[in-house]
């Protein structure tokens, strides 16, 4: 499970022994905790999901700032699709659902957001980012909300996730049961918007 301790891999200095301890001791987390969330999705869902956890190959000296695993309904990648993310920053956890620069049907699914603002702020959703590179985020409100859209409708390389970012200081962490129960949490609260975006593709 996921804990404050999985933080420790971004303490290593250089790019082979961070992505060493990535690998050894992040990923195996991953790989369990995808299986499980594929699990919790996939009965919403009438297309399947496969896992992606991130491989980093072209990071070449600077070791990685973050590391992830996301879930989509594309077997070769995730990018070009609404998908989930769950992930680590230094010094925070992340777990969202994400709408990125290189998303197929960009326009439509920009249209369906900006149409449903009202009944999307008031979904379970803790907060909302702009940028996938960038780990602050924002309450998720309808202000926020509708900033987020319309920058996203504007500008070519915006970005939209929703979800929750729980800083590693947090009590949770005391426990990785309960850091469990919150990714899985979050998670539940987003299926029915990544149906919904999933329709509004697929059309």
């Amino acid at each position: 499970m996921l804990s404050r301790q999985s933080f420790a891999v971004f303490e290593a200095p250089t790019l082979p022994e961070r992505l060493g301890r990535i690998q050894q001791e992040v990923d195996p987390d991953f790989e369990i905790l995808g299986q499980q969330l594929i699990t919790q999705i996939q009965p919403e869902l009438t297309q399947p999901l496969y896992l992606h956890i991130a491989k980093h190959l072209r990071r070449h000296k600077n070791p990685p700032v973050d590391t992830w695993l996301a879930i989509s309904t594309y077997q070769r990648g995730y990018k070009m699709l609404p998908h989930f993310e769950v992930g680590l920053w230094p010094d925070r956890l992340f777990i969202t659902l994400s709408l990125l620069a290189d998303l197929e049907e960009r326009p439509a699914v920009a249209a369906w957001l900006s149409a449903h603002v009202g009944e999307l702020s008031q979904l379970p959703i803790s907060q909302i980012n702009f940028d996938h590179t960038d780990k602050k985020a924002l309450p998720y409100n309808q202000a926020n909300l509708t900033k987020g859209i319309q920058r996203y409708q504007k500008v070519k390389k915006a970005e939209l996730t929703f979800g929750r970012w729980i800083m590693d200081y947090d009590e949770l962490f005391a426990d990785p049961q309960l850091v469990d129960q919150a990714i899985k949490q979050q998670i539940k609260a987003l299926v029915p918007l990544y149906r919904d975006l999933l329709e509004v593709v697929a059309n």
